[in-house]
Protein backbone atom coordinates (compact mmCIF):
# COMPACT_ATOMS: atom_id res chain seq x y z
CA UNK A 1 0.00 0.00 0.00
CA UNK A 2 2.69 2.47 0.76
CA UNK A 3 4.60 1.61 -2.75
CA UNK A 4 1.62 2.64 -4.34
CA UNK A 5 0.88 5.53 -2.42
CA UNK A 6 4.93 6.74 -3.02
CA UNK A 7 4.38 5.82 -6.23
CA UNK A 8 1.11 8.05 -7.18
CA UNK A 9 2.36 10.61 -5.34
CA UNK A 10 5.10 11.29 -6.96
CA UNK A 11 3.06 10.56 -10.47
CA UNK A 12 0.89 13.39 -9.25
CA UNK A 13 3.31 15.59 -8.23
CA UNK A 14 5.28 15.22 -11.77
CA UNK A 15 1.32 15.39 -14.14
CA UNK A 16 0.35 19.14 -13.17
CA UNK A 17 3.18 21.06 -14.16
CA UNK A 18 3.79 18.93 -17.27
CA UNK A 19 0.75 17.95 -18.75
CA UNK A 20 -1.64 20.60 -17.55
CA UNK A 21 0.43 24.18 -16.86
CA UNK A 22 3.51 24.03 -19.45
CA UNK A 23 2.58 21.22 -21.80
CA UNK A 24 2.62 23.39 -24.53
CA UNK A 25 5.24 25.95 -23.64
CA UNK A 26 8.05 23.86 -22.99
CA UNK A 27 8.71 21.64 -26.12
CA UNK A 28 10.28 18.38 -24.60
CA UNK A 29 7.01 18.04 -22.47
CA UNK A 30 4.55 17.67 -25.55
CA UNK A 31 4.44 13.79 -25.22
CA UNK A 32 5.03 13.42 -21.19
CA UNK A 33 1.00 12.85 -21.18
CA UNK A 34 1.37 9.85 -23.50
CA UNK A 35 4.61 8.79 -21.61
CA UNK A 36 3.09 8.80 -18.21
CA UNK A 37 -0.50 6.97 -19.60
CA UNK A 38 1.51 4.00 -20.52
CA UNK A 39 3.97 4.34 -17.25
CA UNK A 40 0.37 4.00 -14.97
CA UNK A 41 -0.99 1.01 -17.40
CA UNK A 42 2.28 -0.90 -16.87
CA UNK A 43 2.39 -0.03 -12.94
CA UNK A 44 -1.14 -1.70 -13.09
CA UNK A 45 -0.31 -4.64 -14.23
CA UNK A 46 3.44 -5.16 -12.45
CA UNK A 47 1.60 -4.49 -9.08
CA UNK A 48 -1.95 -6.83 -10.33
CA UNK A 49 -0.93 -9.36 -7.63
CA UNK A 50 -0.70 -6.70 -4.77
CA UNK A 51 -3.32 -7.24 -1.85
CA UNK A 52 -4.52 -3.72 -1.40
CA UNK A 53 -5.69 -3.21 -4.92
CA UNK A 54 -9.28 -2.89 -5.73
CA UNK A 55 -9.96 -6.12 -7.88
CA UNK A 56 -13.61 -5.35 -8.73
CA UNK A 57 -12.64 -3.10 -11.94
CA UNK A 58 -10.16 -5.46 -13.47
CA UNK A 59 -13.18 -6.92 -15.45
CA UNK A 60 -14.65 -3.85 -16.77
CA UNK A 61 -10.63 -2.24 -17.61
CA UNK A 62 -10.27 -5.41 -19.68
CA UNK A 63 -13.81 -5.07 -21.89
CA UNK A 64 -13.11 -1.79 -22.98
CA UNK A 65 -9.53 -2.46 -23.86
CA UNK A 66 -11.22 -5.36 -26.19
CA UNK A 67 -13.94 -3.17 -27.03
CA UNK A 68 -11.05 -0.51 -28.00
CA UNK A 69 -8.81 -3.07 -30.21
CA UNK A 70 -12.41 -3.75 -32.00
CA UNK A 71 -12.83 -0.15 -33.07
CA UNK A 72 -9.15 0.16 -33.85
CA UNK A 73 -9.44 -2.74 -36.40
CA UNK A 74 -12.50 -1.80 -37.74
CA UNK A 75 -10.63 1.84 -37.99
CA UNK A 76 -8.05 0.29 -39.87
CA UNK A 77 -10.00 -2.63 -42.41
CA UNK A 78 -13.17 -0.37 -43.29
CA UNK A 79 -12.73 3.61 -41.58
CA UNK A 80 -12.41 6.27 -43.56
CA UNK A 81 -8.76 7.90 -42.65
CA UNK A 82 -5.08 6.52 -42.80
CA UNK A 83 -3.71 4.16 -40.41
CA UNK A 84 -1.50 6.74 -38.86
CA UNK A 85 -4.64 8.95 -37.99
CA UNK A 86 -6.06 5.82 -36.57
CA UNK A 87 -3.34 4.77 -34.42
CA UNK A 88 -3.00 8.54 -33.16
CA UNK A 89 -7.02 8.24 -32.06
CA UNK A 90 -6.32 4.36 -30.42
CA UNK A 91 -3.52 6.46 -27.89
CA UNK A 92 -5.97 9.34 -27.13
CA UNK A 93 -8.80 7.06 -26.89
CA UNK A 94 -6.59 4.70 -24.69
CA UNK A 95 -5.70 8.01 -22.01
CA UNK A 96 -8.41 8.48 -20.26
CA UNK A 97 -10.72 5.34 -19.45
CA UNK A 98 -7.23 3.96 -18.78
CA UNK A 99 -6.31 6.54 -16.00
CA UNK A 100 -9.35 5.96 -14.42
CA UNK A 101 -9.33 2.41 -14.65
CA UNK A 102 -6.09 2.25 -13.20
CA UNK A 103 -6.18 4.68 -10.44
CA UNK A 104 -9.36 3.12 -9.09
CA UNK A 105 -7.52 -0.07 -9.14
CA UNK A 106 -4.36 0.75 -7.50
CA UNK A 107 -6.26 2.94 -4.91
CA UNK A 108 -3.77 4.59 -3.64
CA UNK A 109 -4.35 6.03 -0.12
CA UNK A 110 -2.35 8.83 0.87
CA UNK A 111 -0.74 9.76 3.84
CA UNK A 112 -0.90 14.12 5.41
CA UNK A 113 2.46 14.51 4.96
CA UNK A 114 1.90 12.80 0.90
CA UNK A 115 -1.12 15.04 0.90
CA UNK A 116 0.73 18.29 1.57
CA UNK A 117 3.08 17.83 -1.26
CA UNK A 118 0.42 17.03 -3.59
CA UNK A 119 -1.33 20.30 -2.50
CA UNK A 120 2.23 22.18 -2.44
CA UNK A 121 2.78 21.35 -6.01
CA UNK A 122 -0.78 22.36 -7.60
CA UNK A 123 -0.75 25.25 -5.55
CA UNK A 124 3.10 26.74 -6.68
CA UNK A 125 2.39 25.31 -10.42
CA UNK A 126 -0.83 27.57 -10.21
CA UNK A 127 0.76 30.67 -9.23
CA UNK A 128 3.83 29.95 -11.31
CA UNK A 129 1.22 30.00 -14.06
CA UNK A 130 -0.24 33.33 -13.90
CA UNK A 131 2.87 34.68 -12.79
CA UNK A 132 4.46 33.80 -15.98
CA UNK A 133 2.04 34.74 -18.32
CA UNK A 134 0.83 38.36 -17.14
CA UNK A 135 -1.48 38.94 -19.92
CA UNK A 136 -3.87 36.26 -17.95
CA UNK A 137 -4.31 40.22 -15.73
CA UNK A 138 -4.83 42.33 -18.02
CA UNK A 139 -8.04 42.67 -17.24
CA UNK A 140 -7.67 44.21 -14.47
CA UNK A 141 -5.34 47.29 -15.62
CA UNK A 142 -7.20 47.73 -19.66
CA UNK A 143 -10.50 45.97 -19.29
CA UNK A 144 -9.65 43.65 -22.50
CA UNK A 145 -10.07 40.03 -21.17
CA UNK A 146 -7.74 37.24 -22.52
CA UNK A 147 -9.11 33.55 -22.66
CA UNK A 148 -7.04 30.73 -20.73
CA UNK A 149 -8.48 27.63 -20.70
CA UNK A 150 -5.13 26.00 -19.06
CA UNK A 151 -5.52 28.46 -15.94
CA UNK A 152 -9.42 27.08 -15.38
CA UNK A 153 -8.54 23.52 -15.71
CA UNK A 154 -5.63 24.11 -13.23
CA UNK A 155 -7.94 26.35 -11.00
CA UNK A 156 -10.51 23.95 -10.61
CA UNK A 157 -8.51 21.07 -10.28
CA UNK A 158 -6.62 22.55 -7.71
CA UNK A 159 -9.72 23.81 -5.60
CA UNK A 160 -11.59 20.51 -6.13
CA UNK A 161 -8.10 18.72 -4.90
CA UNK A 162 -7.55 21.52 -1.78
CA UNK A 163 -10.98 20.95 -0.55
CA UNK A 164 -11.08 16.77 -0.97
CA UNK A 165 -7.46 16.58 0.66
CA UNK A 166 -7.72 19.02 3.28
CA UNK A 167 -10.04 18.84 6.96
CA UNK A 168 -13.47 19.15 6.02
CA UNK A 169 -14.75 22.93 7.34
CA UNK A 170 -15.25 26.21 6.63
CA UNK A 171 -12.25 27.91 6.08
CA UNK A 172 -10.66 25.40 4.04
CA UNK A 173 -13.98 25.53 1.92
CA UNK A 174 -13.17 29.05 1.59
CA UNK A 175 -9.69 27.79 0.42
CA UNK A 176 -10.62 25.95 -1.94
CA UNK A 177 -13.13 28.55 -3.78
CA UNK A 178 -10.42 31.37 -3.87
CA UNK A 179 -8.11 28.78 -5.57
CA UNK A 180 -11.12 27.71 -7.89
CA UNK A 181 -11.55 31.88 -8.51
CA UNK A 182 -7.90 32.04 -10.07
CA UNK A 183 -9.50 30.89 -13.46
CA UNK A 184 -11.59 33.69 -13.71
CA UNK A 185 -8.68 35.96 -14.49
CA UNK A 186 -8.97 34.50 -17.85
CA UNK A 187 -11.45 32.24 -18.03
CA UNK A 188 -13.10 30.86 -20.72
CA UNK A 189 -17.19 30.72 -20.92
CA UNK A 190 -17.40 26.98 -19.73
CA UNK A 191 -15.53 28.08 -16.90
CA UNK A 192 -18.24 30.32 -15.69
CA UNK A 193 -20.35 27.51 -15.35
CA UNK A 194 -18.14 25.52 -13.69
CA UNK A 195 -17.58 27.94 -10.92
CA UNK A 196 -21.67 27.78 -10.44
CA UNK A 197 -21.63 24.37 -9.75
CA UNK A 198 -18.92 24.32 -7.36
CA UNK A 199 -20.56 26.66 -5.20
CA UNK A 200 -23.69 25.05 -5.42
CA UNK A 201 -22.38 21.47 -4.37
CA UNK A 202 -19.64 22.33 -1.33
CA UNK A 203 -21.46 24.55 -0.04
CA UNK A 204 -25.53 23.89 -0.63
CA UNK A 205 -25.40 20.39 -0.72
CA UNK A 206 -26.10 18.67 2.65
CA UNK A 207 -27.29 15.24 1.27
CA UNK A 208 -27.08 12.87 -1.27
CA UNK A 209 -29.15 13.39 -4.58
CA UNK A 210 -32.36 11.60 -4.86
CA UNK A 211 -33.01 11.62 -8.32
CA UNK A 212 -35.94 10.35 -8.03
CA UNK A 213 -37.77 13.04 -6.42
CA UNK A 214 -39.44 16.31 -7.54
CA UNK A 215 -36.71 18.53 -5.66
CA UNK A 216 -33.92 17.12 -6.94
CA UNK A 217 -35.18 17.36 -10.54
CA UNK A 218 -36.27 20.90 -10.01
CA UNK A 219 -32.48 21.62 -8.48
CA UNK A 220 -30.83 20.30 -11.41
CA UNK A 221 -33.27 22.43 -13.82
CA UNK A 222 -32.34 25.81 -11.48
CA UNK A 223 -28.44 24.88 -11.75
CA UNK A 224 -28.51 24.43 -15.31
CA UNK A 225 -30.79 27.52 -16.22
CA UNK A 226 -28.30 29.55 -14.08
CA UNK A 227 -24.96 28.06 -15.89
CA UNK A 228 -27.08 29.07 -18.84
CA UNK A 229 -27.52 32.69 -18.19
CA UNK A 230 -24.11 33.42 -17.01
CA UNK A 231 -22.86 31.81 -20.56
CA UNK A 232 -25.84 32.78 -22.54
CA UNK A 233 -23.48 35.12 -24.53
CA UNK A 234 -21.51 32.23 -26.36
CA UNK A 235 -23.95 29.79 -26.28
CA UNK A 236 -26.49 31.43 -28.16
CA UNK A 237 -23.76 32.19 -30.48
CA UNK A 238 -22.53 28.54 -31.04
CA UNK A 239 -25.30 26.34 -30.20
CA UNK A 240 -28.83 28.82 -31.38
CA UNK A 241 -27.51 31.28 -34.05
CA UNK A 242 -24.88 28.57 -35.31
CA UNK A 243 -27.94 25.68 -35.75
CA UNK A 244 -30.79 28.09 -36.85
CA UNK A 245 -28.47 30.52 -39.47
CA UNK A 246 -27.40 28.27 -42.70
CA UNK A 247 -25.56 30.93 -43.99
CA UNK A 248 -23.29 31.54 -40.63
CA UNK A 249 -21.26 28.37 -41.68
CA UNK A 250 -19.21 28.43 -37.78
CA UNK A 251 -16.88 25.87 -37.35
CA UNK A 252 -18.47 24.27 -33.91
CA UNK A 253 -21.81 24.01 -34.99
CA UNK A 254 -21.33 22.54 -38.24
CA UNK A 255 -19.15 20.24 -36.48
CA UNK A 256 -21.38 19.49 -34.82
CA UNK A 257 -24.48 18.75 -37.55
CA UNK A 258 -22.16 16.90 -39.15
CA UNK A 259 -21.58 14.49 -36.36
CA UNK A 260 -25.64 13.57 -36.79
CA UNK A 261 -25.06 13.09 -40.21
CA UNK A 262 -21.66 10.66 -39.96
CA UNK A 263 -24.08 8.52 -37.77
CA UNK A 264 -26.70 7.81 -40.16
CA UNK A 265 -24.46 7.68 -42.81
CA UNK A 266 -21.95 5.26 -41.31
CA UNK A 267 -24.46 3.41 -39.28
CA UNK A 268 -23.54 1.40 -36.94
CA UNK A 269 -20.23 1.87 -36.36
CA UNK A 270 -19.31 4.97 -37.54
CA UNK A 271 -16.76 6.51 -39.90
CA UNK A 272 -13.68 5.10 -38.19
CA UNK A 273 -11.13 6.29 -35.39
CA UNK A 274 -8.91 9.01 -36.17
CA UNK A 275 -11.93 10.32 -39.04
CA UNK A 276 -13.51 13.10 -37.23
CA UNK A 277 -13.44 15.84 -34.62
CA UNK A 278 -10.19 14.55 -33.27
CA UNK A 279 -6.62 14.92 -33.31
CA UNK A 280 -6.05 11.75 -35.85
CA UNK A 281 -8.68 13.72 -37.94
CA UNK A 282 -6.37 17.20 -38.40
CA UNK A 283 -3.13 15.80 -37.78
CA UNK A 284 -4.10 13.37 -41.03
CA UNK A 285 -6.79 15.57 -42.61
CA UNK A 286 -9.86 13.11 -42.78
CA UNK A 287 -11.06 12.73 -46.29
CA UNK A 288 -14.62 13.31 -44.38
CA UNK A 289 -13.81 17.26 -44.21
CA UNK A 290 -14.19 17.30 -47.99
CA UNK A 291 -16.78 14.94 -48.04
CA UNK A 292 -19.38 16.62 -45.94
CA UNK A 293 -18.05 19.99 -47.97
CA UNK A 294 -16.08 21.08 -44.04
CA UNK A 295 -12.73 21.81 -46.03
CA UNK A 296 -14.56 25.13 -47.42
CA UNK A 297 -15.32 26.48 -43.65
CA UNK A 298 -12.80 28.35 -41.69
CA UNK A 299 -11.19 26.59 -38.93
CA UNK A 300 -12.12 22.81 -40.69
CA UNK A 301 -9.67 23.52 -43.56
CA UNK A 302 -6.10 21.68 -43.55
CA UNK A 303 -4.32 22.37 -40.69
CA UNK A 304 -7.41 24.07 -39.14
CA UNK A 305 -7.50 25.28 -35.54
CA UNK A 306 -11.12 23.71 -34.43
CA UNK A 307 -11.34 20.23 -36.31
CA UNK A 308 -10.59 19.16 -32.80
CA UNK A 309 -12.35 21.84 -30.92
CA UNK A 310 -15.08 19.72 -29.22
CA UNK A 311 -15.31 15.97 -27.92
CA UNK A 312 -18.77 14.77 -28.53
CA UNK A 313 -19.01 15.17 -32.01
CA UNK A 314 -15.65 12.67 -31.84
CA UNK A 315 -18.22 9.76 -31.06
CA UNK A 316 -19.63 10.05 -34.66
CA UNK A 317 -16.69 7.98 -35.44
CA UNK A 318 -17.85 5.04 -33.32
CA UNK A 319 -21.55 5.30 -34.84
CA UNK A 320 -24.46 4.69 -32.84
CA UNK A 321 -22.61 1.17 -31.23
CA UNK A 322 -20.28 3.59 -30.02
CA UNK A 323 -22.47 5.78 -28.75
CA UNK A 324 -24.61 3.32 -26.92
CA UNK A 325 -21.48 2.32 -25.46
CA UNK A 326 -20.38 5.64 -24.08
CA UNK A 327 -23.76 6.05 -22.14
CA UNK A 328 -23.54 2.75 -20.37
CA UNK A 329 -19.71 3.68 -18.85
CA UNK A 330 -20.59 7.02 -17.66
CA UNK A 331 -24.32 5.39 -16.34
CA UNK A 332 -22.10 2.61 -14.41
CA UNK A 333 -20.00 5.72 -13.27
CA UNK A 334 -23.31 7.80 -12.32
CA UNK A 335 -24.39 4.62 -10.68
CA UNK A 336 -21.83 4.10 -8.65
CA UNK A 337 -21.64 8.22 -7.64
CA UNK A 338 -24.41 8.20 -5.87
CA UNK A 339 -23.22 5.57 -3.81
CA UNK A 340 -20.23 7.30 -2.34
CA UNK A 341 -21.33 7.89 1.81
CA UNK A 342 -18.87 10.32 2.51
CA UNK A 343 -20.00 13.85 1.48
CA UNK A 344 -16.51 15.04 0.34
CA UNK A 345 -15.82 12.44 -2.34
CA UNK A 346 -19.85 12.83 -3.22
CA UNK A 347 -19.33 16.60 -3.94
CA UNK A 348 -15.78 16.60 -5.66
CA UNK A 349 -17.17 13.32 -7.80
CA UNK A 350 -19.89 14.90 -9.05
CA UNK A 351 -17.92 18.28 -9.38
CA UNK A 352 -15.48 16.48 -11.43
CA UNK A 353 -18.22 14.91 -13.64
CA UNK A 354 -19.77 18.64 -14.50
CA UNK A 355 -16.30 19.90 -15.23
CA UNK A 356 -15.81 17.11 -17.70
CA UNK A 357 -19.34 17.25 -19.21
CA UNK A 358 -19.15 21.21 -19.32
CA UNK A 359 -15.77 21.64 -20.81
CA UNK A 360 -16.44 18.74 -23.73
CA UNK A 361 -19.48 20.46 -25.04
CA UNK A 362 -16.36 23.21 -26.74
CA UNK A 363 -12.86 21.33 -26.21
CA UNK A 364 -11.57 17.92 -26.58
CA UNK A 365 -9.75 18.06 -23.14
CA UNK A 366 -11.15 14.30 -21.99
CA UNK A 367 -8.78 13.20 -24.29
CA UNK A 368 -5.42 14.90 -23.83
CA UNK A 369 -3.29 14.99 -21.06
CA UNK A 370 -5.45 18.32 -19.66
CA UNK A 371 -7.86 16.33 -18.99
CA UNK A 372 -5.59 13.37 -16.76
CA UNK A 373 -6.17 15.29 -13.65
CA UNK A 374 -10.01 14.90 -13.34
CA UNK A 375 -9.77 10.93 -14.77
CA UNK A 376 -7.66 10.20 -11.22
CA UNK A 377 -9.98 13.06 -8.83
CA UNK A 378 -12.58 10.80 -10.22
CA UNK A 379 -11.46 7.13 -9.81
CA UNK A 380 -10.05 8.11 -6.32
CA UNK A 381 -13.75 9.19 -5.47
CA UNK A 382 -15.29 5.85 -6.99
CA UNK A 383 -12.64 3.92 -4.03
CA UNK A 384 -14.41 6.05 -1.14
CA UNK A 385 -16.46 3.68 0.20
CA UNK A 386 -14.37 0.54 -0.06
CA UNK A 387 -11.63 2.73 1.90
CA UNK A 388 -13.89 3.59 4.57
CA UNK A 389 -15.18 0.00 5.07
CA UNK A 390 -10.78 -0.62 5.41
CA UNK A 391 -11.05 2.48 8.20
CA UNK A 392 -13.72 1.29 9.91
CA UNK A 393 -12.12 -2.52 10.29
CA UNK A 394 -8.74 -1.09 10.92
CA UNK A 395 -10.20 0.68 14.12
CA UNK A 396 -12.01 -2.90 14.99
CA UNK A 397 -9.03 -4.20 14.89
CA UNK A 398 -7.09 -1.32 16.81
CA UNK A 399 -9.90 -1.10 19.18
CA UNK A 400 -9.42 -5.08 19.66
CA UNK A 401 -5.96 -4.71 20.17
CA UNK A 402 -6.20 -1.53 22.79
CA UNK A 403 -8.99 -3.96 24.55
CA UNK A 404 -6.48 -6.59 25.16
CA UNK A 405 -3.50 -4.13 25.87
CA UNK A 406 -5.45 -2.74 28.89
CA UNK A 407 -6.75 -6.14 30.15
CA UNK A 408 -2.83 -7.26 30.11
CA UNK A 409 -2.00 -3.70 32.42
CA UNK A 410 -5.18 -4.28 34.44
CA UNK A 411 -3.71 -7.90 35.40
CA UNK A 412 -0.09 -6.47 35.37
CA UNK A 413 -1.90 -3.98 38.02
CA UNK A 414 -3.43 -6.49 40.48
CA UNK A 415 -0.64 -8.77 40.33
CA UNK A 416 1.96 -5.80 41.53
CA UNK A 417 -0.88 -5.04 44.47
CA UNK A 418 -0.77 -8.54 45.70
CA UNK A 419 2.71 -8.86 45.60
CA UNK A 420 2.91 -5.72 47.56
CA UNK A 421 0.57 -6.28 50.08
CA UNK A 422 1.89 -10.25 50.60
CA UNK A 423 4.99 -8.15 51.28
CA UNK A 424 3.12 -5.97 54.05
CA UNK A 425 2.03 -8.84 55.90
CA UNK A 426 5.29 -10.54 56.28
CA UNK A 427 6.91 -7.62 57.49
CA UNK A 428 3.79 -7.16 60.04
Amino acid sequence: MRQIANFFTLYWCIYFPTCIAYNDAVSWFSSVDEAMTGIIVIYTFIMKSNGSLNKEPWKEFYQFIGILFFFTAYGLMFGRNVAGGVWLDFIQELRPYSIIYCTWILNPQFTKRQKKWMLGTMVITLFSWIYYHPQSTQYLETGVQAEFPVLGQLAICTGMSWYLFTEDNQKNKYIALALVLTGMLAPKFKFLGEVICFIYLIFFLNTRLNFKSPKTVWTIVVLMAVVLFVTWERFEVYYVTGFIDENAKMARPETYKTAILILKDYFPLGSGMGSFACNGAWRYYSPIYPEYGLDHIWGLDKDGGFICDAYYPTLAQFGIVGVILFVIFWKRRLKAFNEIEDMRYYRVVFMTFFCLAIEQTADSSWLSGKGMGYCMLLALCLNANKNLVNEDENEDENFDLRSENEKVEVNHVRDDYWQYHKKSIKSE
